[in-house]
């Protein structure tokens, strides 16, 4: 009862602070207020973070904890944007984002050498859980803290966080109502590959949520058309029945475990291959197809916590001295895919970029005169045909997916055209996925005249 009672004054709250701050900003000066410190806590994140979106300042809060007040309204927050069952659609999360701006986010003014280096901010690439202790001032409508000093609390937080229904399992508004198609890969071996219907999503991953990083900048994506995502990651048995034994460049050998480290020049070629065999077109996902299915198309902010039950253990570096991780050890997700979460990252079609706040549809990925481009870290085992470069050096896809215990959905990593970069130069471990366009009906008409 006490509880109900408090959320409801946190509500009260939270409706005349929106009136109050619609009054405030059209006010013709800004008004200013200091007192004791204060110790407010949750995510801390830079400008950078907010791809193309402009901000008062260099550095974010969003206060999870450090008062009664804050987390009844974290609580009043949540109770009124976050449904009490079932997952958040695209506008419901952004909703959620707009109101964690308006209520809980503050702007943080900072000298501390504990977050303020002379290389730039520590949070610049990925965000932090920290206490922030400072004065908190009004300046224009936005809440300041000022004179701030950072405590990080990444290892070991002292506040609870992120609240239990933000880990509650996504549930799909829709489940595939397609036949699924079953790919010819060999004469004695075959891939199934599961529908995926259209929808909208907020792709990425919200500013309060930790982890996070810079190019995962939350925007509205909408997919028009059902797709085909292979149920399974490439196994080292269909690769090499299509590409050879030679072109098997995985660390971890065993014939059910995902191919990885592949070439792009060789993935292209394995997917033309599969093109010619089916009479149909086989390609790699893009990443927002690929982020869209393992979200079962919702908009939930995706924590590594909600995972860890469905997460395999595929993609561990061979100095790690783990057995291969194989395919199919835990039970697919509802739309019919296994091994979504993995130690591996996911390679997609997509030229490696940040992104950006913009709406968009069908989304191919940023052309390659807007990608990322840098040296690659580890050298090709052997010269790569048919790498494409960019400034000199392979150039680099996105990657989705994986990261161990920080596996989900949102996370975007790295992938170039060599193979050999193990995704950020740390031993980490690349693997891929298929997508199929087109109905059944016409990928079965195409297949009639498929060559052998």
């Amino acid at each position: 009862m006490k509880k109900n009672v408090a959320i409801f004054l946190a509500l009260a709250i939270v409706g005349a602070g929106l009136f109050a701050e619609a009054q405030v900003a059209t006010s013709a000066a800004p008004v200013q207020a200091s007192g004791p410190e204060v110790t407010l806590k949750g995510p801390l994140l830079s400008a950078f973070h907010f791809k193309g979106q402009k901000l008062d300042g260099d550095l974010v809060l969003y206060a999870f904890d450090g008062s009664p007040e804050i987390r009844a309204t974290l609580d009043a927050v949540l109770a009124r944007n976050f449904p009490r069952e079932g997952s958040l659609t695209a506008d419901q999360a952004w909703d959620l984002q707009k109101q964690m701006d308006i209520h809980l986010r503050y702007y943080v003014e900072t000298k501390d050498p504990v977050i303020k280096t002379r290389k730039g901010y520590a949070c610049e690439y990925a965000n932090w859980l920290a206490a922030v202790t400072g004065t908190l001032e009004t300046r224009n409508g936005q809440k300041w803290l000022v004179n701030a000093r950072v405590k990080s609390e990444n290892d070991s937080p002292s506040f609870a966080y992120p609240p239990a229904c933000l880990l509650r399992p996504d549930q799909p508004f829709v489940m595939p109502r397609e036949t699924p198609v079953v790919l010819r890969v060999a004469s004695n071996l075959t891939l199934k590959c599961v529908p995926i219907p259209p929808g909208t999503f907020l792709m990425g991953t919200p500013f309060y949520q930790k982890p996070r990083y810079q190019d995962e900048c939350p925007h509205k994506v909408t997919l028009t058309k059902t797709f085909y995502l292979s149920e399974i990651p490439i196994t080292q048995e269909m690769w090499e029945s299509v590409m050879g034994q030679e072109k098997n460049f995985s660390d971890n050998r065993a014939p059910q475990a995902p191919v990885e480290l592949s070439p792009m020049p060789d993935i292209r070629e394995f997917c033309r291959i599969l093109s010619e065999r089916n009479g149909c077109q086989v390609r790699l996902p893009t990443a927002a197809e690929m982020e869209y299915a393992a979200r079962l198309g919702t908009s939930n902010p995706e924590f590594p916590q909600k995972n860890k039950d469905a997460w395999t253990p595929i993609g561990f570096p061979l100095d790690w001295k783990q057995p291969p991780g194989v395919v199919r050890t835990k039970p697919p997700n509802a739309w019919g895919l296994y091994d979504v979460y993995t130690e591996a990252k996911v390679a997609v079609s997509d030229w490696k970029a940040y992104n950006g706040p913009a709406e968009e549809v069908d989304p191919p990925g940023a052309p390659l005169e807007q990608s990322i481009a840098s040296e690659s870290v580890r050298k090709p085992k052997k010269p790569v045909e048919g790498m494409i470069m960019n400034g000199g050096h392979p150039a680099i896809h996105k990657a989705v997916l994986g990261g161990g215990a920080r596996s989900r959905a949102g996370s975007h990593d790295r992938y170039t055209e060599d193979g050999c970069d193990g995704i950020n130069g740390l031993g980490w471990i690349g693997i891929f996925r298929v997508a199929v366009d087109g109905t059944p009906e016409e990928i079965a008409a195409m297949g009639k005249t498929a060559g052998p």
